[in-house]
């Protein structure tokens, strides 16, 4: 017999997959044009990596079910756009995209402040925890490899 919890892991990375599959043919398509190593995992997710720098942004991005980046890599990063690739299929490509891109507009592009980067784990994104500068504003010390969505 199936372990419950098993089944429903597989329901949803099939759900997301799915969902996700029209902005992940085009991620894919620009990372193969631009010379990516795909790997793709168990659960579906695919990550492009050794692409130029100017081809994604930031440290990384993901599109629908897939990371592009230049070789940051790593576990933790990985978990950071799997929420990434989660928040896609719940809200839809067009949706995320509109609702990242004003969240990210009316945060200033600060990650600390930006929902969705709260929500994917800052820490696993590779963002520095927010200092205060002289006049007492917060500001977010990136790490050379911060990733986006």
């Amino acid at each position: 017999m199936r372990d419950r919890r098993s089944s429903a892991s597989w329901g949803w990375i099939a759900f997301r997959a799915a969902r996700n599959l029209p902005a992940s043919a085009l991620a894919l398509a620009w990372a193969l044009r631009h010379g990516a190593t795909v790997f793709v995992g168990e659960d579906l997710f695919v990550e492009c990596s050794g692409m130029p720098r100017g081809t994604y942004g930031r440290g990384g991005t993901t599109v629908g079910n897939v990371w592009l980046h230049g070789g940051l890599g790593g576990e933790r990063r990985r978990r950071h756009e799997l929420r990434h690739a989660d928040q896609y299929a719940l809200l839809g490509t067009l949706p995320f995209l509109a609702l990242y891109g004003l969240n990210a507009l009316l945060t200033r592009n600060l990650p600390h402040r930006n929902v969705f980067e709260r929500w994917a784990g800052l820490q696993d994104g590779g963002y520095a925890r927010p200092r205060p500068d002289p006049q007492g504003r917060t500001r977010t010390a990136r790490t050379a490899t911060s990733s986006s969505a």
